[in-house]
């Protein structure tokens, strides 16, 4: 016997099996008990909420021959005949696929006829919005005055695309996403049905992955039932490339440490285990959101829709670090994600977010809590008059240089090909470049490039700073020897790369 998927197994066919939407059943089963049936619905809402289902559980209410208290009975032959869709009162259409004013007057042209078997004519039209507008406009004459034996259904995910002299004429329902413990309690009901020894972390994991859709959650099971009956949150992670648990925690606690080699090390084994990248973007963007959440007072582990294991986990991790960097590290992922979406490369996106974020000047406190960041202000003392402090006397390499040429390739590859092999050092806040004649021609005369590489120094370690040309402080220091040891050392230690043997 051919595998039935689970979403179509376990599609609810009463009212009482949907999941979620309490308000929305509630009103439609009250409607039918009470014999008052409008002519027109609109059901909105994200995909996978029941819009579908409802729409037909309730064609099979109004035309039950025994319905008890606006629920179908599914033993009459008219429930089972809409059930297997040899009732042919009740129509469903897919606007998608028959959008033209044609396919809405065939309909229109049968509305007249009274139902063969059922009471009403039910006809169900899914994701409404995508009718023509002379569709639209063929459908509104008949929704202003209907015929008594006619219902229409019409299921959008596209609100704000249904014309308002529609909307004006239908009743509405709007069908919320579902919460992950909904899906999550259906998830193990349907395992504990078909023998599967579901996890009750996978089942949040899936439901978390479904965004609030029940039909993606139930696919999502199905899927994972390839690797067996046994699922647990690696299977689920492993089916859906998205990365364990751990695995963030892992490279969240390298981000925070600034440790980059280990940091860019953990997402090349990610990405050998076919984890996607976009994906794993919006993981890191959802886990330091966490982050901030989970030091707040009264932090619970609903506030963050976790487990509460993966809170306690969470909340240990964000006592390690302050508020100020995990807004850095907010803003720096969501611009990679941002990069991605537009069509750029997903690993040196998500590289330079990370690049960005090890080299940033925000130190991190290590066992401080959110709560203790936030210290009383000092009393105020008698003013002083404080002496200027000097200037920085000796000239210093800047450490991120490298770094920054490496940034700007991927902002202006022209601009890029004039910085290598230069150098820069840092002096009063100022990064003077150490190049060619020809690049520094191209820096004063040309504004824009000049922009690039003063954001690329921000992105490169975290501060704004002015540039100019290292001839204009040439003559007051004298360029850092690079024949000793001790200075080579010192250099590398810096961050610049050093080759000892030329």
């Amino acid at each position: 016997m051919a595998h039935i998927a689970l979403y179509r197994k376990y599609r609810p066919k009463t009212f009482s099996e949907v999941v979620g939407q309490k308000v929305v059943v509630e009103s439609l089963k009250n409607q039918i008990a009470a014999g008052k049936i409008g002519h027109a619905f609109l059901f909105t809402g994200t995909r996978g909420t029941g819009k579908t289902s409802c729409a037909k559980i309730f064609a099979k209410a109004i035309n039950c021959q025994h319905n008890h208290n606006g629920e179908p009975c599914l033993q009459c032959d008219v429930c089972k005949g809409i059930e297997n869709e040899s009732v042919y009162d009740v129509t469903e259409m897919d606007a998608a696929s028959n959008n033209s004013v044609e396919d809405i007057r065939d309909i229109l042209s049968e509305v007249m006829y009274l139902p063969v078997m059922a009471k009403y004519k039910v006809y169900i039209i899914d994701e409404v919005h995508m009718l023509s507008t002379a569709a639209f406009n063929a459908l509104l004459k008949t929704l202003e005055e209907p015929p008594a034996h006619v219902v229409f259904i019409l299921a959008t995910t596209e609100l704000h695309k249904v014309p308002a002299t529609i909307l004006s004429r239908c009743q509405r329902y709007d069908f919320n996403k579902l919460s992950i413990e909904e899906i999550g309690e259906a998830l193990m009901y349907i395992a504990d049905c078909e023998g599967i020894e579901l996890s009750q972390s996978a089942a949040r994991t899936i439901a978390s992955l479904a965004d609030g859709a029940m039909r993606d959650a139930t696919s999502i099971l199905d899927t994972c039932l390839s690797r067996g009956n046994v699922i647990n949150d690696d299977i689920v992670a492993d089916v859906a490339g998205i990365s364990k648990q751990q695995e963030i925690l892992t490279l969240a606690d390298y981000i925070i440490k600034k440790d980059l080699p280990s940091a860019l090390q953990e997402i090349l084994l990610l990405e050998q285990r076919s984890v996607d990248i976009k994906r794993l973007c919006e993981e890191l963007i959802t886990h330091f959101r966490n982050l901030l959440l989970a030091n707040l007072p009264k932090s619970t582990y609903q506030l963050l829709n976790v487990s509460p294991e993966k809170f306690e986990l969470t909340k240990k991790q964000a006592e390690t670090t302050n508020h100020a960097f995990i807004q850095t590290a907010l803003s720096a992922f969501t611009t990679a994600f941002e990069s991605i979406s537009k069509g750029q490369n997903p690993k040196i996106s998500l590289d330079i977010a990370i690049y960005t974020l090890c080299n940033t000047q925000i130190v991190p406190v290590s066992v401080v809590p959110a709560a203790q960041e936030q210290r009383p202000a000092a009393p105020v003392q008698p003013q002083q008059t404080v002496a200027p402090q000097p200037q920085q006397e000796e000239i210093i390499p800047f450490a991120q240089w490298l770094n920054t040429i490496d940034i700007v390739g991927t902002m202006d590859k022209p601009l890029y090909s004039l910085l290598k092999g230069s150098r820069a050092y840092l002096y009063n806040n100022i990064v003077y470049i150490d190049g060619h004649e020809a690049l520094n021609n191209y820096l004063r005369g040309n504004r824009e490039a000049a922009t690039i590489v003063k954001q690329a120094i921000q992105q490169a370690c975290g501060k704004m700073h002015n540039i100019g040309g290292y001839k204009n402080i040439a003559d007051k220091f004298a360029p850092p020897k690079t024949d000793g040891l001790e200075d080579i050392l010192s250099l590398r230690n810096s961050g610049v790369e050093v080759n000892i043997n030329d």
